[in-house]
């Protein structure tokens, strides 16, 4: 296994531990002996990748995001920011990692996945020329983008990605 692979193996172990580890307590509450237990690494595989517990979280998701970067970047056509297509595979993305973004939301760190959301679409649909009333329409749009997926997540709700997508563009139509 490369050294990357490795790394990154051993990162997704501990993402994976805290997870399961934070079922039954507090981020607070958890030794990093306990998660390195847990995650089958070393603590000093732990001290190379993070400085905190909170970094496990922001550096997967910064991962998350940037597989997603790369996954939409193959696209001809970037679309609206509130395309539905662009929506749609947003959901569907993130709905693989619901048990993480739960966890993260659970534990305080939701204002992380907020401020990824934020990031992707300003960087991917705003340009200076566009205005501030844009600006400020597309951190509406993430914001709620992200209170919609929280709530649906959260609340174990029953309807599809599409249903969801639906709802969201009729607000937005």
């Amino acid at each position: 296994m490369s050294t990357n692979h490795s790394k990154q193996f051993s990162r997704d172990c501990m993402v994976q531990a805290l997870i399961q580890l934070l079922q039954t307590k507090s981020l607070s509450n958890i030794t990093i002996s306990e998660l390195t237990e847990r995650a089958g690494v070393s603590r000093m595989t732990y001290y190379r990748n993070y400085n905190s517990m909170d970094e496990i979280f922001s550096s997967y998701l910064k991962d998350l995001i940037d597989a997603y970067r790369e996954d939409v970047s193959g696209w001809p056509d970037k679309g609206n920011y509130n395309d539905y297509r662009n929506m749609l595979h947003c959901y569907e993305y993130f709905d693989h990692y619901r048990e993480f973004i739960a966890c993260l939301v659970n534990t305080g760190l939701g204002h992380l996945l907020l401020q990824a959301l934020d990031s992707y679409i300003l960087d991917t649909y705003y340009t200076e020329d566009k205005g501030r009333d844009f600006y400020y329409t597309l951190r509406a749009f993430s914001g709620s983008l992200y209170n919609i997926y929280v709530t649906w997540i959260m609340e174990n709700s029953m309807e599809s990605a599409e249903e969801i997508i639906s709802i969201i563009c009729k607000i937005y139509s």
